[in-house]
């Protein structure tokens, strides 16, 4: 499985456009929009400026359908564990797969861009999973506003070692871009519609090269009603080995919960929310340790539950 799924090298410089694809080897979707923006600039002969290219993130884990193999691909991205792996002191098969991805940036980021972007394409376990998580210090920029997703920021307080967390202290305006439960049709679509705007808004493309696609872009207007602009993660909850957790059924991200609500259960019996908010990424499937997250509005004050 080659891990670079597609290369366009515009006449003319400009961004740098990086997009990361199954980076948990079961949130596949993200492959085949990409390819679907990739074929469609090539076939069509669209103008483009700068570099555009697609990689495949955990291929061990892609091919057996699993998040990952042996570790998480999206909690190992810093200086210590690169360190650790470099030097053959790894943790298993996933030392491989992190090399070979920022080996494959760091060649590809070679050159004179005047703007660097990278676009990790994921998916959840729950419903209305539609949201782009950043640094908030890129909140505000237009690639990220373009997308007209609610932003989630401060979640870098809870999750060490993300690739988008590494790349944005490198100079790349780096995010997360969910695009809804796994495996569905929407995630397909908001995929390539959310990779059309970003290159639009980079200046990659401009919108009469793509006109004929423009009908994508009515499907992030779409699913961004009714949903918060931007949150802030204010609580996780960790899984550890052995807990038995389980996610109580029918809860979707930025639903509203109360301090006091059960919202799960382990070993050591029922899990409530701490505190008034919106739940966030709650676990519906096998692997992960991320539990759930409380979120709320910015600007919407905390009623926590003592």
């Amino acid at each position: 499985m080659d891990r670079l799924l597609g290369k366009i090298q515009g006449d003319q410089p400009g961004p740098l456009v990086i997009c990361i694809a199954a980076l948990h080897g079961n949130e596949q979707i993200g492959i085949h929009a990409f390819r679907n923006v990739y074929s469609s600039i090539v076939q069509n002969n669209i103008p483009f400026r700068g570099k555009f290219i697609g990689i495949l993130g955990n291929i061990k884990a892609i091919e057996s359908n699993r998040r990952f193999i042996d570790y998480d691909l999206n909690r190992s991205w810093d200086d210590e564990h690169f360190a650790l792996i470099s030097g053959g002191e790894g943790q298993g098969q996933e030392d491989e797969e992190q090399l070979a991805i920022s080996d494959l940036i760091q060649q590809e980021s070679q050159g004179v861009f005047d703007l660097k972007i990278l676009a990790d394409l994921h998916s959840t376990s729950s419903d209305k999973g539609n949201f782009i998580v950043v640094p908030e210090d890129e909140a505000n920029h237009p690639v990220i506003k373009a997308l007209h997703l609610p932003v989630v920021v401060d979640l870098d307080r809870y999750l060490k070692g993300t690739l988008l967390s590494y790349y944005h202290h490198q100079g790349y305006v780096s995010f997360a871009f969910e695009g809804g439960m796994i495996g569905t049709e929407q995630v397909y679509q908001l995929h390539t519609s959310g990779l059309w705007e970003i290159l639009e808004t980079a200046g990659c493309i401009s919108r009469h090269d793509h006109e004929h696609q423009d009908h994508y872009a009515k499907n992030l207007a779409l699913i961004s009603q009714q949903l918060p602009k931007q949150v802030k993660a204010l609580h996780r909850h960790l899984v550890k080995k052995g807990d038995g957790f389980r996610m109580l059924p029918g809860f979707h991200n930025f639903q509203q919960i109360v301090a006091g609500q059960q919202l799960a259960i382990d070993h050591q019996g029922p899990i409530h929310s701490p505190m008034d908010g919106m739940i966030f990424m709650p676990l519906y499937q096998s692997e992960g340790d991320d539990g759930f997250f409380i979120v709320k509005e910015v600007g919407e004050e905390v009623v926590e539950h003592n």
